[in-house]
């Protein structure tokens, strides 16, 4: 137990003792019923005579402060935590998860990008993981490569060739604490090579913020009702990367169709560039068969970016990138000098959940789980707004897009609806060239309930058709 002692001070060894952890008593640090060190142990930590410390713990004793279990040792007595106790002493508080998003049930946040947290399956994960720890050999704790565990490597490329199609073998692969850091080594490595980079527009604020903060040159090329225009991409620049979201854009919805596809290929081969396929929630689709993917078409000139954040859970913090061979080497050397490598218990769960089906059976429990939610969400929509209002990019993933055509999205609008509780994300936000999606709105509904979803309509209609009115 920490106190602190001064020798110089006029106040005696005894004293500071007991005023010490009085003081640790009456504000929490030392909480009710935690036992305290003995008499000998706290001396010897200390460096103090043992009867300094038995002449404290009598006053505490006899003021209440502490209580004595026979047999047992010396603990704080309970009731005892005092509200700003001293001057300048503040009241700890419950410690708190440190989310980045705050549960606030005063209000329905559309916010993107979370699924349903309460799909996860925690138990089924639970019991991997604890046969993981109980089976691995005690050497397996050491250093691990960077690419990560070979297992998840190799079970993920099994996987990711039957569902997406896409074309790897493990030693392409680098497992990566989700896709944030994958765009993180990616950006990290060619912003010394060729800091010219092509972007969609609207995209992921997490993509610009990380160019940004690498010193990258950002080029948006417009996005249309099907996805990035190629016919836009800029003949006089030799970008080093084109970041693009072929199956479900972001924020957007659309879905790069195959002669576009092939048009921005084209044009990564002709500049020396590499298309960075970020394919974040392409899992949970609703209509239509499966997209390939576009790595399939051009492994060589493809950087494929997953992530297990959408389909199960962002707390996991796992992710992956697929590197053309020539760039896997020099990608894992920036690996390594980050974080060595991601957490290797949580890698050898994944992919023992993976090869036992649970990822294939959670998958197909979210679809169903998502698709009824899209349903509730676009019946409310049209229930409130008929004709007024399309819908965008409903067809796959955890959010949509709602265009109106009365609805300007102003920073007006925007704060009357969270002050009457509905907090709405925009692809204006998203956007680099601002002006052309202010009737527009986003609304995730992975992580909300279904009387949040329709009330959060009713929210947004009541408020919506009073702003018309003025």
């Amino acid at each position: 137990m920490y106190l602190q002692i001064n020798r110089s001070s006029d106040k005696t060894l005894t004293q500071q003792v007991y005023e010490g952890i009085k003081a640790n008593i009456l504000t929490g640090i030392l909480k009710a019923h935690t036992k305290l060190p003995s008499t000998r142990q706290l001396a010897k930590e200390l460096h103090i005579s043992r009867n300094v410390i038995l002449e404290a713990y009598e006053s505490l004793f006899a003021e209440g402060y502490l209580e004595a279990s026979k047999g047992s040792g010396t603990y704080v007595t309970e009731g005892l935590l005092l509200e700003n106790y001293a001057l300048g002493t503040e009241t700890p508080k419950e410690p708190l998860l440190g989310l980045l998003h705050e549960p606030n049930k005063s209000i329905i946040d559309f916010r993107t990008g979370v699924p349903s947290l309460s799909l996860f399956p925690k138990e089924k994960w639970g019991r991997l993981y604890k046969e993981i720890c109980e089976s691995l050999p005690a050497f397996s704790l050491d250093y691990h490569e960077p690419r990560g565990c070979y297992a998840l490597r190799y079970e993920l490329c099994s996987y990711l060739r039957r569902t997406r199609g896409v074309t790897c073998s493990p030693h392409e692969m680098i497992i990566t604490t989700g896709a944030a850091q994958a765009f993180n080594l990616i950006t990290q490595y060619f912003t010394k090579i060729n800091p010219d980079v092509i972007v969609e527009d609207p995209l992921s604020h997490g993509i610009t913020d990380i160019l940004e903060q690498a010193g990258m040159s950002i080029h948006p090329v417009l996005v249309d009702a099907m996805g990035l225009s190629t016919a836009l991409l800029p003949s006089n620049l030799t970008p080093s990367l084109v970041f693009t979201t072929p199956s479900h854009q972001f924020p957007l919805g659309s879905v790069l169709p195959i002669s576009r596809r092939i048009e921005l290929i084209r044009y990564a081969r002709n500049k020396g560039a590499y298309i960075v396929e970020d394919d974040y929630d392409s899992e949970f689709r609703f209509e239509g068969a499966p997209i390939q993917s576009m790595q399939s078409l051009d492994p060589d000139h493809v950087i494929y970016v997953g992530t297990f954040s959408k389909i199960l859970c962002p707390a996991l913090r796992m992710g992956y990138l697929i590197l053309p061979r020539h760039l896997t080497s020099k990608i894992s050397s920036v690996k390594y000098t980050e974080d060595i490598h991601s957490p290797v218990l949580e890698q050898l769960t994944l992919s023992k959940f993976i090869k036992e089906g649970h990822l294939d059976a959670h998958i197909r429990k979210a679809k169903k789980y998502y698709h009824a939610k899209s349903k509730l969400l676009i019946h409310a929509l049209r229930q409130k707004f008929g004709t007024e209002v399309s819908i965008l990019g409903h067809s796959a993933g955890i959010h949509l897009v709602a265009s109106f055509t009365d609805i300007t999205f102003d920073t007006d609008l925007l704060s009357r609806l969270e002050k009457n509780g509905l907090r709405l994300p925009t692809p204006e936000a998203h956007a680099m060239v601002k002006g052309r999606h202010m009737h527009e709105i986003m609304i995730g509904y992975g992580n909300l309930t279904d009387e949040a979803i329709i009330e959060g309509i009713h929210i947004l209609y009541e408020t919506a058709k009073k702003q018309q009115k003025k």
